[in-house]
């Protein structure tokens, strides 16, 4: 197992059987205070706890405990607090924070997937300075269609549930906007942690997340690739 990989093993397993803990307590609560609404949402967050596991399983990739715990986190302050929690309607600018926070995140996202479709060997770093502008323009476009995504998302659950997520009723298209605008800041705010890597190889959390997982699986990825290559030769 990769060293950064390794320090969080424990956090990400404890992160992990906290929020499903934190799922099922909800879903309780919701049963008798609250609406069927709430206690669905406590459910499928139950499942969502799984969807590091599912993926890695899917894109047969090694576990990675730092993109587990970083995800498990941001499920948590997203779906568990914004909306098992209400956190979106009860604390104040919540919503706004946390798709800034959705910028950051899949701009981080769409780095990792322009690594993983990068031709290069195992030995080569997977972007470097003269890269820079391809990379950041990926991952802003990556951040870019989640953040229009969700808000389709949200428009097809006003259709089918009748209750304005997106706010239109009383800010007309403001909120939907606003949406995307913080998400696209906070993709442009990536950047900087992106461009303190290609230069030293620092960035801090966020790029220590991609770190990890280019040790745990693009190395390997791209090891095995090269391993293929020479076999055809």
């Amino acid at each position: 197992m990769d060293l950064i990989s390794q320090k969080y093993q424990k956090p990400s397993l404890f992160l992990e059987a906290g929020f499903a803990a934190f799922c099922v307590v909800m879903a309780g609560y919701n049963f008798f205070c609250s609406t069927p609404y709430y206690v669905f949402l406590s459910f499928l967050g139950l499942a969502l706890s799984f969807v590091p596991r599912i993926i890695e399983k899917v894109l047969k990739l090694k576990a990675d405990y730092l993109l587990r715990f970083a995800t498990h986190l941001y499920i948590l302050l997203t779906y568990g607090i914004g909306m098992i929690f209400n956190g979106y309607d009860k604390i104040p600018y919540y919503d706004k924070v946390m798709h800034t926070l959705t910028g950051v995140v899949f701009g981080l996202c769409g780095l990792i997937a322009f690594a993983f479709l990068k031709p290069g060997d195992g030995e080569k770093k997977d972007f470097d300075r003269e890269e820079f502008p391809v990379a950041a323009v990926f991952s802003l476009g990556f951040a870019t269609v989640i953040s229009v995504g969700w808000e389709i998302v949200e428009f097809v659950i006003n259709l089918v549930l009748h209750n304005d997520p997106q706010h239109v009723l009383d800010t007309g298209v403001t909120d939907t906007m606003m949406d995307m605008i913080v998400c696209l800041i906070g993709s442009l705010i990536f950047w900087i942690p992106m461009y303190r890597y290609c230069r030293s190889k620092k960035g801090g959390l966020l790029m220590d997340v991609f770190e990890s997982f280019r040790q745990t699986n693009l190395l390997k990825h791209r090891e095995k690739q090269g391993g293929s290559s020479d076999n055809r030769q």
